[in-house]
């Protein structure tokens, strides 16, 4: 099979499985914060709530503001099932404009491909891209992260003060969805800084990212939300979890046979940017290991920190984003050195099948795509549809709902509580401006 064959093929799978994450998008709904940032979000004085975030729960300057600019509150259902169809928009966008600026050629192919792996190992594809506050807190940031680095790579040695401006801007935009963001700023820049303290541009960056994280950090809602975790800031058990955890989600990654198959695919592929001596420092084995180990270390360490668990995955969902974008990079740096090292030439001959294969067939892919087929995101939806009714047919009065038998793996809402005073519950009957919400059988 000719190789603009294969890449034909791949670009036309790529495009149809994205098409399908995009419809799953109409059978998604919100639960839990969704309910709670809408309503905290519908008030006279929008900016000043949005403010005293930073005194209440976190210093989040970007995700608070989006949280609370609620799609429930300005489209309803039909603008929070549009939203990851956004989000799913700006990834594509983002990435292909990444790997554009930085390589040129195969922007396309690369951002689909790499995109698609990401949402086939993401440790939970319905935080990462279909509830709304999970979603877009965490992966947004990875995307201008990139796009930011692309720049400063693109015009490193002739820097105007327009494009120290718009970088800036960029950092601090990505900087203020998440505390990854900025630490990873720091980490790279401060390291650029150790290795040639005369470059007047890391040390502005470097100080940026500082200054960011130290806002974010230092907000007084930080210490108010750290009182409800009682095994909070114990440093070994810290580092140990989030070893655990990093080996873990690593391990996990690494065992679909599409990473592998995608990096024999990339060897086919001719790159010649003048970009790649930029990023010549990936052909070095600890760097490679630190840049593939540390994001996912710090996405785990974070929350286990501040709150004594890991809870849900949606740190671990930006890792692995930014895992599959440094992997993807890597490969195309070492390529040459690959080559002369791969001993089963065949690997490039034949792999392409095992690709489309596991592509198309593993975890996440294989589980939205089975459950399309056999209705079970279907039902999930009709159900919650059910629940609405039910809500509103209670008006005013206590509420008991059904609980939702989801055998769905893609889609989910988080569950009711026995406690009809949960703040679980509390967020359907505050929203919905109704009597007590109480969890009953079926």
């Amino acid at each position: 099979m000719k190789k603009i064959n294969q890449n034909v093929i791949l670009l036309l799978l790529g495009s149809f499985l994205i098409l399908c994450y995009l419809l799953v998008s109409f059978y998604c709904h919100p639960s839990g914060d969704d309910f709670t940032y809408a309503v905290r979000g519908n008030s006279d004085n929008f900016l000043e709530t949005v403010l005293n975030e930073r005194n209440r729960w976190n210093g989040r300057y970007i995700s608070n503001f989006l949280v609370l600019f609620s799609p429930l509150n300005w489209g309803g259902l039909l603008g929070y099932k549009l939203m990851p169809i956004v989000l799913i928009g700006c990834i594509i966008l983002g990435t292909s404009f990444f790997f554009k600026t930085i390589l040129g050629k195969h922007s396309i192919l690369l951002t689909l491909v790499s995109t698609l792996i990401t949402f086939s190992v993401m440790p939970d594809i319905t935080e990462g891209v279909y509830w709304y506050t999970g979603a877009w807190t965490y992966i947004p940031g990875g995307i201008l992260f990139f796009v930011a680095l692309s720049l400063m790579i693109k015009f490193w040695k002739r820097f105007k003060l327009y494009h120290y401006l718009l970088i800036s801007f960029l950092c601090f935009i990505a900087s203020g969805f998440n505390e990854v963001i900025p630490i990873l700023g720091i980490s790279i820049f401060g390291f650029a800084t150790l290795q040639n303290s005369k470059d007047f541009k890391f040390i502005v960056f470097l100080t940026l990212f500082i200054s960011f994280l130290a806002y974010m950090t230092l907000a007084p809602g930080n210490s108010y939300r750290s009182e409800h975790f009682i095994n909070k800031h114990q440093l070994f058990y810290s580092l140990l979890m989030s070893s655990t955890y990093t080996v873990r989600f690593i391990g996990e990654w690494i065992i679909n046979p599409a990473l592998f198959f995608w990096g024999i695919f990339i060897l086919k592929m001719n790159f010649k940017s003048s970009y790649l001596d930029k990023i010549a420092f990936f052909k070095n084995p600890f760097f490679v290991l630190f840049a593939l180990i540390f994001p996912t270390f710090l996405c785990c360490f974070g929350p286990i920190w501040s709150t004594g668990l890991l809870g849900q995955y949606r740190t671990a969902n930006l890792a692995c984003y930014i895992f599959l974008i440094t992997y993807t990079l890597v490969v195309i740096v070492n390529k040459d050195f690959i080559l002369r090292k791969l001993k089963f030439q065949s690997l490039l001959k034949y792999g392409f099948l095992i690709l489309i294969l596991f592509l198309t067939l593993w975890k996440n892919q294989f589980s939205m795509l089975q459950e399309l087929l056999n209705g079970e995101i279907s039902k999930f939806n009709q159900d919650m549809y059910e629940r609405y009714d039910i809500i509103n047919e209670c008006e005013k009065r206590d509420c008991c709902l059904p609980i939702i038998e989801n055998n769905s793996r893609t889609l989910f809402v988080y569950p009711l509580k026995d406690d009809p005073n949960h703040w679980m519950n509390r967020s359907y009957e505050l929203y919905f401006n109704t009597g007590k919400i109480i969890k009953c059988e079926n």
